[in-house]
């Protein structure tokens, strides 16, 4: 990869690695020291046959290649081999870096999920409870993985809508700041929305009367979720028409909702969501959850 030559044309680092130059050097101060950290860990956690930075030095040698390889990683999601040919080390490399950089990368930024609590006591003993989610909207984003060899996983992760096998993220976003208040945790694509939402507990943190809205995916959460106030488009009866006012209602609800139809599509912008995840399905957890951490990132600086 000529970094020179991206140096010299700075425009083109959010088609190469997701971000701007800007916000590449802000990021880097968090990295190095998360991978500091990292490193020790990894250096002392075992019984060591060589002292400390013995034997061969590593390929990827300077903090910044080594940010800018997990996110080119994420934002190009090359197969082993052509990231063979692209950094010039072989493929097991390129597993060994991804696999030590991708927590790395999350405990830079891990941060920006992090939702602010206070606790309240209640009849049924603490509660806790997040200011935030006042007022939040809901969306959930499937993507393809691989077919899964074993019969059982081929059918718990076989979505009809999508007529492939597919997993599953919910992402909660403030309508005012837009940024992302959390991420559910990844899972089969074929599994309802409602359902999904309901078994999230990030909902157990919203203060009574919480404002929420969503799809129609999420029709019926306001029976299920009595303390939430929860919105839903108008579906359209069979074989009628919908009135002009809940036409109307409809559009303003989406004007709304758009906001979190635009996270995902910049969250999909990196091509490891968008393609066929290729790696092994319980790995599909944290590409996604260092994506929403790094559009949060963006969002403060810009």
């Amino acid at each position: 990869m000529n970094y020179i030559y991206l140096l010299n044309h700075k425009e083109l680092f959010p088609s190469v690695i997701g971000v701007t130059h800007r916000q590449f050097e802000l990021l880097l101060p968090k990295f190095s020291y998360a991978l500091r950290i990292a490193e020790h860990k990894k250096a002392y956690e075992k019984k060591r046959q060589r002292e400390v930075g013995g034997g061969r030095k590593p390929t990827l040698k300077t903090d910044r290649q080594k940010l800018f390889f997990i996110l080119f990683y994420y934002k190009v999601y090359p197969t082993f081999r052509f990231n063979q040919a692209i950094f010039e080390f072989d493929k097991r490399n390129t597993q060994i870096w991804k696999e030590f950089l991708e927590p790395v990368l999350f405990e830079a930024l891990g941060h920006e999920l992090e939702l602010p609590e206070r606790k309240i006591n209640s009849m049924v003993g603490l509660i806790t409870i997040c200011p935030d989610l006042k007022q939040f909207i809901v969306d959930a984003a499937e993507r393809p993985v691989r077919r899964p060899k074993d019969p059982k996983d081929q059918t718990k992760y076989y979505s009809g809508k999508k007529k492939r096998h597919t997993v599953k993220n919910q992402i909660t976003i403030s309508p005012k700041s837009k940024r992302i208040l959390s991420v559910s945790l990844t899972v089969e694509g074929k599994l309802h929305d409602k359902k999904l939402f309901e078994k999230d507990p990030t909902v157990l943190r919203a203060p009574p009367k919480a404002k929420g809205l969503g799809d129609l995916g999420y029709e019926g959460v306001r029976e299920t979720n009595p303390l939430i106030s929860f919105i839903t488009p108008f579906k359209k009866p069979r074989g009628k028409e919908l009135s002009e006012t809940q036409k109307i209602t409809n559009k303003t609800l989406s004007s709304v909702r758009v906001s979190v139809e635009h996270v995902l599509a910049y969250m999909k912008h990196f091509n490891i969501l968008s393609h066929t995840f290729r790696n092994r399905i319980p790995k599909a957890d944290q590409p996604f959850v260092n994506i929403a951490c790094l559009y949060n990132f963006t969002r403060s600086y810009r």
